[in-house]
């Protein structure tokens, strides 16, 4: 019994073909094109959001410029003020000269740095050591004179943005026809780190 096959049977047969076709073009063509076309499409979106923020930055970009500019000129004023770090020999000569330009007597100075920082200190801090700009050292000196002399000194000092007088006592003697006195002045001075 040799049966051939009906045209149903046919028909039944290229419509699971075409159906299998279907699904076939559909899961291996289309799927993958429609994953790839949304990773563009994100990709697309991402690259808008990062170019607007580059044209603002752009735009802002002059500011920023001017900005810095002036902070460079500011801090670069402020460094002028400031003489760099200086020998104790010199910052004896300094106000040894600043007294007796204003006929005040040095008798005693005493000049106290700051201690250096250990490396061990540094580790619980936020910058190192080497990054501070400026020192500050204290220098207490002990002058005779008169109030006179001490408030040209001060008057001096005013002029000076990077030495600070900032205790002075006074106690009264006798001089041979002017009233003097012993004062003890105590100094701090501003230096910028090499």
């Amino acid at each position: 019994m040799k049966k051939g096959i009906t045209k149903r049977e046919k028909i039944l047969i290229f419509s699971a073909g075409l159906v299998a076709l279907f699904y076939l073009v559909f899961q291996f063509g289309f799927l993958p094109m429609f994953a790839r076309y949304s990773e563009a499409q994100a990709e697309r979106e991402r690259l808008a959001e990062e170019k607007a923020k580059v044209e603002a930055n752009i735009i802002h970009e002059p500011s920023i410029a001017d900005a810095n500019k002036d902070a460079r000129d500011r801090y670069d004023q402020i460094k002028r003020d400031f003489p760099l770090l200086a020998e104790d020999e010199e910052i004896d000569a300094v106000l040894t000269d600043l007294c007796v330009s204003n006929n005040l007597i040095p008798t005693s100075l005493d000049i106290v740095r700051p201690d250096p920082v250990t490396p061990q200190e540094t580790q619980n801090e936020e910058q190192d050591a080497g990054q501070y700009l400026f020192t500050v050292i204290s220098a207490r000196m002990n002058v005779t004179g008169t109030i006179p002399s001490l408030v040209g000194l001060i008057d001096d000092l005013e002029k000076i943005p990077y030495i600070r007088l900032s205790n002075v006592s006074y106690s009264e003697g006798r001089g041979d026809e002017v009233i003097r006195g012993n004062i003890k002045l105590t100094f701090e001075l501003t230096y910028i780190n090499p």
